[in-house]
C-alpha cells in the first residue's frame, strides 16, 4: 500500500473512531453525510475493544449512478436496522466524481458476520458487478490482534 492510501486510511481511522467519542453522529445534509453537533448535555460514548469497522471505497459508472443511490440509501436503511449494527454511513467522494466512501461500524464480529449473511447484502454486491467503474477497496478494522483473520 503506497503513502497516499496509507495516509487516506489512517485518517478514515481516527474520524470513524473519534466521532462517537465526540457526540457526533453523522446526518444527511445535502445529500452528504455531516456531522450532527452534540446536543446539551449529552454523554460522550466510547469504543470498546469488541467493535469492528469496514471501510469501503466503490467506484461508480455514471450511467449507473442512479440505480446506484438508490440501491445504497436502501441497503443503509436496511443495515441499520440490524443487530448490532452502530451506525452505516456513506457519502459521495469530493472532488472525485463517481467515487463513494461507505464506513460501517458493528458492535462485534458476530454482527458484522451476521451483515454479511443477509441477501439484501447479496443482490447488492451482485449489481455492483455491473455498476463499478473500477474494483473497490474494503478495510476491515478492529482494534482486537488478529480479530478478523477468520473471516478473510
Amino acid at each position: 500500500m503506497n503513502c497516499t492510501k496509507k495516509r487516506i486510511l489512517w485518517q478514515l481511522v481516527v474520524i470513524v473512531l473519534a466521532m462517537p467519542a465526540l457526540g457526533s453522529p453523522l446526518v444527511k445534509k445535502d445529500s452528504c453525510m455531516l456531522p450532527q453537533p452534540a446536543k446539551k448535555n449529552q454523554t460522550m460514548s466510547t469504543t470498546t475493544t469488541t467493535e469492528k469497522f469496514v471501510i469501503a471505497k466503490l467506484y461508480i459508472r455514471p450511467a449507473s449512478m442512479d440505480e446506484f443511490r438508490q440501491m445504497l440509501e436502501a441497503l443503509a436503511v436496511q443495515t441499520r436496522k440490524e443487530p448490532g449494527c452502530i451506525d452505516y454511513t456513506w457519502y459521495p467522494e469530493p472532488g472525485e466524481a463517481g467515487a463513494f466512501t461507505l464506513i460501517e461500524h458493528y458492535r462485534d464480529q458476530a454482527s458484522l458476520r451476521y451483515h454479511f449473511q443477509q441477501p439484501y447484502l447479496a443482490e447488492f454486491v451482485r449489481k455492483m458487478e455491473g455498476w463499478k467503474s473500477k474494483d473497490w477497496n474494503v478495510y476491515f478494522l478492529s482494534s482486537e490482534p488478529d480479530a478478523l483473520k477468520e473471516d478473510k
